[in-house]
């Protein structure tokens, strides 16, 4: 089976199970109206003895059951609507947690969703701001996460936070 019969296959099983109304998909800017709630995925943590303890604020794995949808959310950079890029590492980083919150916000999600979390540092001097904010913005959920140190593709972004998130 080729990729396009398997998407159509996918939209036609979407359509089945009736997920979204077809009035409900939401276009560019414009957030998903959802016609029931639904709770989060079932997410079960896995943090073997054998393996180090998470350093704090993560898990080492996350295995989703029972989930309805996944959300891909692209690298979100610390740029206001208006294009304006705040002054500073924790402005920008907040910045970039309001953008990914934004995201969930369009899909009808919350921080709850979120089972993965990468974030790429420019700097690992940013490392432990890097971490409270983070923790601020998460409160007690611990997604699978990453950071890593790279080279942004504007150089005035001192960050890039990409996410998946589950229903």
């Amino acid at each position: 089976m080729n990729g396009c019969a398997l998407a159509i296959d996918f939209l036609a099983l979407n359509r089945r199970n009736d997920a979204l109304r077809s009035s409900d998909i939401a276009g560019y800017g414009q957030p998903a109206i959802r016609r029931h709630s639904m709770p989060p995925a079932h997410i079960v943590s896995h943090n073997p003895a054998t393996v180090h303890a998470p350093a704090g604020g993560y898990c080492m794995g996350l295995e989703l059951t029972q989930h309805r949808r996944l959300l891909f959310i692209s690298g979100q950079v610390p740029e206001r609507s208006d294009g304006a890029v705040p002054e500073g590492f924790e402005a920008q980083c907040e910045q970039a947690w309001r953008n990914v919150m934004e995201v969930l916000g369009a899909a009808g999600l919350g921080v709850e969703h979120l089972v993965k979390v990468t974030t790429f540092l420019t700097d690992r001097n940013q490392l432990v701001t890097n971490r409270t904010i983070r923790r601020a913005m998460l409160g007690e959920h611990q997604p699978a996460l990453t950071v890593v140190i790279a080279e942004t593709v504007d150089s005035k972004w001192l960050l890039e936070i990409e996410a998946i998130a589950a229903e």
